[in-house]
């Protein structure tokens, strides 16, 4: 079979023009460059041209490269071997670790949610943090958003959150016939506070129950856009087929707006309000709508949104708030008093 191939006609940033003389690619399936180049289809730019986010060996690229469409989409590992370990979107381990071995992977664009299977649950999960659950309390199957500018304590509120959830849980004798796991989604945070993260929660003893996937700061804005869609695919496995409820936690949710906000740029779209990408409403939306509770289990999210200075008015924080269905704003003024969680009641 011949393997449909095409020019690299330019690279601008991560972002690169090919052209596909010999057949045409599909949206979202991976191309392969000279010496291990990783490319994903984004978008067409006319008959044969089409966009192409370099995920891995951008300096590798150079013009008139071939350029060989595989046929496959970016998938994942799935399944309980993945959880207790930390890795990135090519479900390869970053954790110092043995090689991931999985039995299943999972195309992260496979969303298949039928709109009949969707449940609404009433319980809330208990923290034991007095301000959040008597002010802002986690709804089982919802939305919640840790809204706060650079340093006022949204990591460490996050990881004081996964703990006290996950302690509490397993002392009710009652819900110990149904599993809880996590999955955590480090998106364009930085690598300090992943491996900090990674050492507290082994020193917590809830490693074992916690799937982590990294897209860190220092990885190109392609990288940290598609980790948050690899780790709702986790999540959604986990409870379709792991007789699971799922606490889903992000660590930064504005980094996926900001880094499709990046990748607009470079494909030399319109820019929208704010200078945002004009399809951040719908990316958004294909994010959050996957973080539903079904008939299977129910998925409970958590997510850190920083607020660029400190403004809540911009564009990137507003096209959140409409899927949460709690928020905690942290304050600058409380943060420098001393008093955690900084929430100014």
């Amino acid at each position: 079979m011949i393997k449909n191939t095409g020019i690299l006609e330019s690279l601008s940033g991560q972002v690169a023009k090919v052209r596909f003389d010999i057949g045409k690619p599909l949206i979202n399936e991976i191309c392969t460059g000279a010496s291990g180049s990783i490319l994903f289809v984004y978008s067409s730019d006319g008959d044969n041209s089409f966009y192409l986010y370099v995920l891995e060996g951008e300096n590798k690229l150079s013009k008139g490269m071939e350029i060989v469409a595989t046929g496959k989409s970016i998938s994942v590992p799935i399944g309980n071997n993945i959880l207790g370990r930390v890795i990135d979107i090519f479900g390869q381990a970053v954790d110092g670790g043995d090689e991931i071995v999985a039995s299943q992977y999972k195309n992260i664009f496979d969303w298949q949610t039928d709109y009949s299977d969707v449940v609404t649950v009433k319980d809330i999960w208990e923290t034991g943090i007095k301000v959040i659950d008597f002010f802002s309390p986690l709804v089982k199957g919802g939305k919640t958003g840790l809204f706060g500018g650079a340093g006022v304590g949204k990591t460490i509120l996050l990881t004081e959150i996964m703990h006290n959830v996950f302690s509490s849980k397993f002392k009710d004798e009652e819900s110990k016939a149904r599993k809880v796991v996590s999955v955590f989604a480090g998106v364009g945070e930085r690598i300090r506070e992943g491996r900090e993260l990674l050492d507290e929660l082994k020193e917590k003893r809830v490693l074992d129950k916690t799937a982590l996937i990294y897209g860190l700061m220092g990885e190109n804005p392609a990288v940290r856009f598609l980790t948050a869609m690899a780790a709702a695919t986790i999540a959604e496995d986990f409870r379709d087929t792991g007789d699971s409820d799922v606490l889903f936690f992000i660590d930064n949710i504005f980094r996926f707006a900001q880094a499709g906000s990046e990748l607009s740029t470079l494909t030399q779209n319109t820019p929208s309000e704010d200078g945002y990408q004009p399809t951040l409403s719908s990316e958004m939306a294909a994010f959050h709508e996957r973080l539903v509770s079904t008939k299977k289990g129910v998925i409970s999210s958590i997510e850190a949104i920083y607020v660029p200075s400190d403004d809540s008015l911009d564009q990137g924080v507003q096209s959140i708030y409409p899927y949460l269905d709690s928020t905690v704003s942290l304050s600058r003024d409380v943060y420098q008093n001393g008093i955690f969680p900084a929430v100014d009641i």
